[in-house]
């Protein structure tokens, strides 16, 4: 994945989400991905009343580009709430993102 992919990928979740923030976890993120890498990207909204719908109607946007991606998509409280909790994905897409957006 080149990264104009991955900023194409930005590009669309922040006009149709317009998150606070998107940062960019796993592999990319520590620079040691490889061609088969998926595109792990946490986007961060004011509020998120379906997480499951809104992680699906996001992924759709991407099936253009063809791009596999890993999505997080979490609320700004859940964030403040969860994101500290070692262990969970949030936790380490917190840890190791990289801010795309916001």
């Amino acid at each position: 994945m080149t990264p104009e992919q991955i900023t194409a990928a930005v590009k669309r979740f922040a006009e149709a989400a317009q998150p606070e923030q998107i940062l960019l976890f796993g592999s990319h993120a520590r620079g040691d991905a490889r061609d088969d890498s998926d595109l792990d990207l946490l986007v961060i909204e004011s509020e998120v009343t379906d997480r499951a719908a809104e992680m699906v109607r996001l992924r759709r946007l991407l099936r253009p580009l063809r791009i596999p991606v890993d999505l997080l998509v979490y609320s700004k409280s859940d964030v403040d709430r969860w994101g500290h909790q070692p262990g969970s994905a949030l936790f380490w897409a917190l840890r190791e993102g990289k801010v795309m957006y916001g």
